[in-house]
């Protein structure tokens, strides 16, 4: 229990008043719970967005669920793929990329990324279908952070240094699976909340974790590629990406599937 309360207060900004101490092994072993902090951050979203939707209309809906869900992370996650998009697509060397990424100062690259981001979230949470929107706002986050298990299993660390370097390091298949689980079991729950029909559900629950799954382990070797192993920017713009395809692929089920 302890290592699910660090993950809540690493990764979202609820006030947690419980002290836990930052470990490697916390952390590690936290790593199962990740989709279940997804869950925690998606549900004032979509909360949030189901009120706005019958207030004041899908677009703002739509809006206020982004911003909802940039504010319980603290934009942490916008910022990795801001740092990421200014060190790979400054295409230097592997070191100066590193450098780049460990700078606090934003670049153009950076900029382009994270409006990008924010648009296309806000894109595709407006075009899909009404009866889809809050189960994607749900569902995506969820996913979103199972993906980073996945993207944390399939690369080591970077940078030749202790901290955020020895839990990617000692992160494998194993707390992969088990956060896979946890969240085949939260969506399939999600789906069937909804009104899913259950013969469907354990396609659709597949369906939507192959890609984000996929993406963050191509994602993963990449990096590698290009920067001889993943960082934290990385994690965090695993997790934005994986957001993202995970409302693409949404938008596709309910309207093709679903609809």
């Amino acid at each position: 229990m302890r290592a699910f309360i660090l993950m809540i207060q690493f990764m979202t900004r609820y006030p947690v008043p419980i002290a836990v101490e930052f470990t490697a092994d916390h952390f590690v072993r936290g790593m199962k719970w990740m989709p279940l902090v997804g869950l925690l951050v998606a549900v004032p979203a979509a909360v949030g967005m189901m009120l706005a939707d019958g207030l004041l209309g899908r677009d703002l809906a739509a809006l206020i669920a982004v911003v909802l869900l940039i504010g319980i992370t603290g934009g942490l996650h916008l910022d990795g793929l801001a740092d990421t998009a200014d060190g790979l697509f400054s295409y230097r060397s592997r070191e100066r990329m590193l450098e780049i990424m460990r700078d606090s100062t934003l670049g153009v690259n950076g900029v382009i990324a994270v409006v990008l981001a924010i648009l296309v979230k806000y894109a595709l949470l407006r075009a899909i279908a009404p009866a889809g929107a809050a189960p994607a706002v749900l569902v995506a986050p969820v996913l979103g952070r199972m993906a980073l298990v996945w993207h944390s299993a399939s690369a080591r660390y970077a940078r030749e240094e202790r901290g955020i370097g020895d839990f990617v390091n000692q992160t494998g298949l194993t707390q992969a699976a088990l956060a896979t689980l946890s969240s085949l079991v939260l969506v399939g729950g999600i789906l069937f909340l909804w009104g899913v029909p259950p013969s469907v559900i354990p396609w659709l629950t597949l369906v939507f974790h192959l890609p984000p799954i996929a993406l963050a382990v191509g994602f993963a070797a990449y990096a590698s590629r290009r920067l001889g192993g993943i960082t934290g920017d990385t994690i965090g713009a695993s997790i934005e990406l994986s957001e993202l395809l995970s409302f693409f692929v949404a938008l596709l089920v309910w309207k093709y599937w679903l609809a």
